[in-house]
């Protein structure tokens, strides 16, 4: 199990598996208990930080807990969520809907940073592998994988699971970001 202290940055920079259980509970996160108030942190502390460059404000998310699992022959390191995957789950679909934003601005050298940090490189992971970093074994994996794998703009009504959470989710970090 990994206790360490880490920023959103460092979970995801490395190639990587972090894979929700079956065992976990779906995805359950709404607008007004925790997308809204980390939308509003996440503008408070850039807007601070584009005032104030060097300044070291932040925003404690909560405790992550990973356990190793066992890898395959060839691939990236694998780890279960033990705790955490609402959140890591949210901040995956922030850092998608932004490089989307991205994309859409035509800022592909920006949208490519933030695609570094949710999807694997090919490189890592094989043909039939889709790539993504947080792979959900239970319900909301069609979901997951279906908005983080749709390309920009995103038209969430066709989505075949456009009314889930998840794809809610990332629709209202995507509205807000290009707000």
């Amino acid at each position: 199990m990994q206790t360490d202290l880490a920023t959103p940055q460092l979970i995801f920079n490395m190639p990587q598996h972090l894979t929700v259980p079956i065992y976990q509970r779906p995805y359950v996160w709404t607008e007004d208990e925790q997308w809204a108030p980390l939308w509003a942190d996440i503008r408070r502390i850039t807007e601070h930080r584009l005032t104030a460059p060097t300044s070291t404000v932040s925003h404690f998310l909560g405790a992550v807990v990973t356990q190793d699992a066992a890898a395959g022959p060839v691939g990236v390191q694998e780890y279960e969520i033990v705790d955490g995957q609402q959140r890591l789950t949210t901040l995956q679909l922030v850092l998608d809907a932004t490089a989307a934003a991205f994309e859409e601005r035509g800022l592909t050298s920006l949208a490519g940073q933030l695609a570094f940090l949710t999807h694997n490189s090919a490189m890592f992971t094989g043909g039939s592998d889709p790539g993504l970093k947080l792979r959900h074994t239970n319900r909301d994996r069609v979901a997951f994988d279906e908005v983080m794998l749709a390309a920009p703009p995103i038209d969430y009504r066709r989505l075949d699971h456009g009314d889930s959470l998840i794809a809610r989710a990332h629709e209202f970090f995507a509205t807000h970001i290009g707000a």
